[in-house]
Parts: structure tokens; sequence; C-alpha cells
């Protein structure tokens, strides 16, 4: 980034205080400063007890608040952007380097924790070279239309753990959600029943979705991103499902669907 920021097409523009915080933001470029400016983008104020686990991991950088403060001053449309940025600059950091990332990204994701946090996480490990086998992918042109049995069951526990986040955080909507993205290969008696996943089944279904052909991917974030829609005509998709899903189209290697891109703020990544 060079200072340049395209603000979202949708919401209030830009507050100066986010701006500048920005600006600065963008002069770090030591790995230490970056790693925890990307371990800040991991606090919630839901979870107070994750700033100490922050403040250990941080200790020895001696900007390490002031860093803290302006990702503070990040808002819905620019944090997500800023995590992504984050994580592509330092995935051209050491091995050693990128290995300690993890390590205390995982201490301050540590139990308690939220929903989105396994796609934090799923999505830090992504950026940092852990892909599925790619030589296990179907052929290349299949129906888009139809999926397999496999890949419609892959479907539906990734999106029974999106249904925990989308609509929103009421778990009625989430279900209700969860059945109208699965009607667009069931039928609802065919649908199998809402279940939170587990850590290992959802990365199971990751790992599958992550297989279905480059033409196949689009279709599913695209379903998911218009049932979201559908429960909240006329409005902006609530901040937390909009992350939830922005992360499902990077894990997927999949360009986010208009409705959901202009929700964001643009980044320049020189």
């Amino acid at each position: 980034m060079t200072g340049k920021v395209t603000p979202a097409l949708s919401g209030p523009p830009l507050a100066d205080a986010e701006v500048e915080a920005m600006d600065r933001l963008d002069r770090v470029r030591g790995v230490a400063g970056m790693k925890a400016a990307l371990l800040s983008l991991l606090l919630s104020p839901a979870l107070p007890g994750r700033l100490r686990i922050w403040r250990e991991e941080t200790v020895t950088l001696s900007d390490a608040e002031a860093i803290r403060a302006d990702v503070a001053l990040l808002g819905p449309s620019t944090r997500l952007p800023w995590f992504e940025l984050l994580l592509a600059r330092m995935g051209a950091s050491a091995l050693a380097e990128r290995q300690a990332l993890l390590r205390s990204a995982r201490r301050v994701l540590g139990p308690p924790g939220q929903p989105i946090d396994r796609l934090l996480w799923l999505a830090m490990r992504r950026q940092f070279g852990e892909h599925p086998d790619l030589h296990a992918q179907p052929a290349p042109d299949p129906d888009v239309s139809r999926l397999t049995i496999s890949e419609v069951l892959h479907v539906a526990h990734f999106s029974a753990h999106l249904a925990r986040m989308v609509p929103s955080a009421d778990a009625a909507q989430g279900q209700a959600w969860y059945q109208v993205v699965m009607s667009r290969w069931l039928k609802p008696a065919e649908t199998p029943p809402w279940q939170r996943p587990d850590v290992d089944a959802l990365v199971h279904a990751l790992n599958g979705l992550q297989l279905m052909s480059w033409m196949q991917r689009p279709q599913v974030v695209r379903t998911w991103v218009a049932a979201a829609k559908q429960s909240a005509p006329g409005r902006l998709i609530d901040p937390t499902a909009a992350d939830a899903l922005r992360l499902s189209s990077l894990l997927l290697d999949s360009p986010m669907p208009p409705d959901l891109a202009r929700q964001y703020a643009e980044l320049d990544p020189d």
C-alpha cells in the first residue's frame, strides 16, 4: 500500500483518523511490527483476556502499543483487508518467523474463542503455504450445476460453521440461512440437519471444497452471499457475517461477489 485507499462502495466514508492510522500502519514493515499489527487484529473486546497474551507476545517491541492503537482505529471495511495485506507481506519473511507468528497467533486465539477465529487461523495457515494436495483435483470441466454427494456434504459441513456467523450471531437466523444455502442442491427432506462441526470436520470440509473445480468454488461462494443478502434485503451484510464470507472466499481462492466486495475498502498492495 502506498497510502492510496479506495473506500468501500457501501457505508460511510473513512474518517480522517482511520486514514491517518492506515498511513502509519503502512510504514510498519519490520517483522516484529507486522507481527504486532497482525496479532492486534486478532483481539476482541468480547475477550479481554487476549490483551494480556498479546502483550506477552509483543513485549520486546517498543512501538507495539502505538501499533495496537492504530489497528483499533480500523473500521469494518478496512480491518480484514489489512489482515490480508499484512499476511501477504509476512509471507515474504523467513520460515522461522512465519512459524513464530503462527505460534503467537495460536496463543492469542486460544480458548475461549469465537467462530470466526477458526477462519482467521485457517487463512493464516493458507497464506503461509499449507494447501491441499492439488494432484487430487477432479476433472477440470465438470457440470457446474451439479455436485457429487461428497461435495454437497463438504458444502453442508462448512456452511454449518458459517451459519454460526451468517447472517448474524442469531442461531435461528443462521440455521434458516443454512437451509436456504442447501436448497441450492438438495430438497429440504434431503438436507442434513444443521449440526455444529468440530475442528476436524471443518478442516476436512474445507479441504474438500478447495479441491472442487475453479468454476464450482465461486458458485458456492455466490450461493452463500446471495442467501445472506436474502435475509437482509436492502441492507449491508452484518460485519461479522461479511468477514466470515470474505475469509471463506479467500480460503477457496474465489473472487468475492460484488454484493460482498462493495462493503470493503480496497488497499493498494504496492
